[in-house]
């Protein structure tokens, strides 16, 4: 970004405009006028992370996530071709998995679960509350962007995408030991897709889009992934429940993310420009700001 300063004070001649220079002494209110300076900003760039206009904000991601298939290549199509196909694939699993998971369930590994599908939960909110403060905190708007980005992410796949498919296809749990084909819309099952899964993959997609370095996307994914893991070991959720919100959690991630860079980028290319009249004894001017 660059900043070009014009500034233009007139005293006894000037760029801009100037008065007949007064060669009276200079009064106390002269000096006074002297010392004060009104800026006025006549244009700022819009800032989409203010907290003003978080609302706004996610509203406009609720609107893109929505509408992104209305702008899908046949590329795209064909992404969403291969998720329809895994989840189909995970759905023929899911008995297999659940069986060989019950297998090899130990009290070691339920502690594990018990403590890494946390990631999916309240610590994960937390995480993007806390990001978005620190941002705030050190004046550090890509950290900032991170926690805003994390927060609307979450919110939009969970209530936007989520919990409508949970009431939508009614799936029993492992736990309720119904089968894997249970389904009743409207009656109550809460199974496909995994929330938690759902939660965590969107913080993942969310930090390796905004940190786009391998280890760190690795970690992220990693991590989210053994939350999925988790909720099968815990009896939760199927395997296809957990692939379900993994794609989820991931695509909202990553359209949120992209847009939001993008109306950042465009905010930040707008033309900015404000004037400070300013007055001194024997004068007056005015100075000019551009920022672009």
């Amino acid at each position: 970004m660059r900043i070009l300063s014009l500034a233009t004070m007139v005293l006894a001649s000037g760029w801009v405009w100037a008065d007949t220079p007064d060669t009276s002494p200079a009064t106390p209110d002269a000096v006074t006028a002297g010392r004060s300076q009104t800026s006025v900003q006549m244009d700022s760039p819009a800032d989409p992370d203010r907290f003003g206009n978080l609302p706004r904000l996610v509203w406009d991601d609720a609107g893109r996530v929505v509408t992104a298939p209305a702008r899908w290549d046949s590329s795209d199509w064909l992404k969403a071709g291969g998720a329809v196909l895994a989840i189909g694939t995970a759905l023929a699993l899911d008995r297999s998995t659940e069986q060989e998971m019950a297998k090899h369930r130990t009290a070691s590994a339920d502690r594990f679960a018990k403590a890494v599908q946390n990631l999916g939960g309240t610590p994960s909110v937390l995480i993007a509350g806390g990001t978005w403060l620190a941002g705030v905190a050190f004046k550090d708007p890509e950290i900032r962007a991170t926690g805003v980005d994390t927060m609307a992410t979450m919110g939009i796949a969970q209530l936007l995408l989520a919990i409508p498919l949970k009431e939508i296809t009614g799936r029993s749990r492992p736990s309720a030991d119904k089968g894997t084909h249970d389904f009743h819309p409207f009656g109550g099952g809460q199974s496909f897709p995994s929330g938690h899964t759902t939660q965590a993959f969107a913080l993942a997609s969310v930090l390796a889009e905004h940190a786009d370095t391998p280890w760190v996307s690795g970690l992220s994914y990693g991590l989210a992934g053994l939350v999925g893991v988790a909720r099968i070991e815990q009896r939760q959720h199927f395997l296809s429940d957990v692939v379900a919100g993994g794609l989820i959690g991931t695509f909202v991630g990553k359209t949120v993310v992209r847009y939001n860079q993008s109306r950042r980028s465009d905010a930040g290319s707008k033309l900015a420009m404000s004037f400070t009249p300013m007055i001194q004894p024997g004068g007056y001017g005015v100075s000019l700001a551009l920022k672009f």
